[in-house]
């Protein structure tokens, strides 16, 4: 079960990463996971009615909240992080958006070479970043922008992603894959208790309800188009880079050694299957460039939209993924028919059929 709860905590302010609020806060708390026993070393230091919502062992700064400090809906949250930086981690705050784009820049130059990058774009804010930063990094001829409709996007959301990369001079080339992703299945295990390797085929996109398996078919479903793409374009797979935009965060999520060794599975995110961890592995020179965000969310990693990579104002628009768009559609295993549908049925009827009258 998931719960979004935007609600009073009570904080023990002589906690470090409190300092300086009040005893009690309004901050947004959005997981159905609970703390029963707390570790040894370590205390409450926040609570939200029975709910454990802050835990600290002082001596080691270690540190966690059940809510979310990043968020506007925490009001204080930013001095809440602004106290574990600077206070408990000691950094000195001369990180620089400007510092990330030159560092980014020299990475791709490093890895890529005068080789060629297919970079994918699902419409989101991450991989038009990475796309607006390859360009910068690299010769135009040696970019590949394609962005896959899944069919998920909102109104004329592909063509807007196409039209503000065209003003930074980017030709993108745009794949209509919705059937393609409507029908697309993916291996999974057997089920969660199995731990042997064997494995099932899923049912297909449109068909399934399981969030967890849409974000999984929609991962794999990406990579097989991505395949097509090079085969239909002529590229040699072993001299072309696959390019991904993605959020540390989001790795931490999806458990990848890429970002922690320790993390458990919140979810899987799509640019992060067993399918692309396979590509990883396999790939004889690197076939993945992965440019992983610093941790700010979207908005803020982008100052409020107006990022220097980006077409001023375009990403201050509601782009969202087509990913995350089918995830959050509500799917049910039967189509569902409220108690008053037929009566609802009849007075459409009757309203239609008076408008068709009126038109005559």
């Amino acid at each position: 079960m998931f719960f979004l709860l935007y609600w009073f905590c009570f904080l023990n302010v002589l906690t470090c990463v409190f300092r300086g609020l009040q005893k009690e806060e309004v901050v947004l708390l959005t997981h159905g996971d609970s703390v029963d026993k707390v570790a040894d070393g370590f205390k409450v230091v926040a609570r939200s009615g029975n709910i454990v919502a802050g835990i600290a062992n002082e001596s080691k700064k270690l540190y966690g909240v059940q809510f979310h400090p990043e968020v506007g809906l925490t009001e204080n949250g930013k001095v809440m992080l602004k106290n574990f930086l600077y206070d408990v981690a000691g950094c000195s705050g001369t990180f620089t958006v400007q510092n990330r784009e030159i560092e980014c820049i020299r990475e791709i130059k490093e890895k890529v070479g005068s080789s060629k990058v297919l970079v994918l774009l699902s419409g989101g804010v991450d991989s038009t970043v990475c796309t607006a930063l390859l360009n910068k990094a690299l010769n135009k001829d040696q970019v590949i922008a394609v962005h896959i409709d899944n069919g998920f996007m909102r109104k004329r959301e592909s063509q807007a992603v196409e039209e503000a990369l065209k003003k930074l001079g980017i030709q993108v080339k745009v794949v209509n894959a919705a059937h393609s992703f409507y029908n697309g299945t993916t291996t999974l295990p057997i089920s969660d208790e199995d731990r042997t390797p064997r494995k099932r085929i899923s049912k297909t996109l449109n068909m399934t309800t399981n969030p967890e398996e849409k974000r999984k078919i929609i991962g794999d479903t990406f990579v097989k188009i991505a395949n097509e793409v090079i085969g239909e374009m002529n590229l040699n797979p072993e001299e072309v880079f696959l390019a991904q935009g993605t959020l540390r965060p989001d790795l931490i999520e999806s458990a990848s050694i890429i970002a922690s060794v320790k993390a458990e599975v919140i979810k899987t995110h799509h640019n992060d299957t067993e399918l692309i961890r396979k590509l990883r592995d396999e790939a004889p020179p690197p076939c993945i460039v992965m440019l992983a965000g610093n941790g700010a969310r979207h908005r803020e990693a982008l100052g409020g939209g107006q990022s220097p990579w980006t077409p001023r104002g375009d990403i201050a628009g509601s782009w969202g993924q087509g990913p995350g768009l089918a995830i959050r559609v509500i799917c049910a295993e039967e189509p569902y028919i409220c108690k008053d549908f037929p009566e609802t049925n009849n007075i459409l009827k009757i309203v239609t059929d008076y408008s068709a009258s009126v038109k005559k």
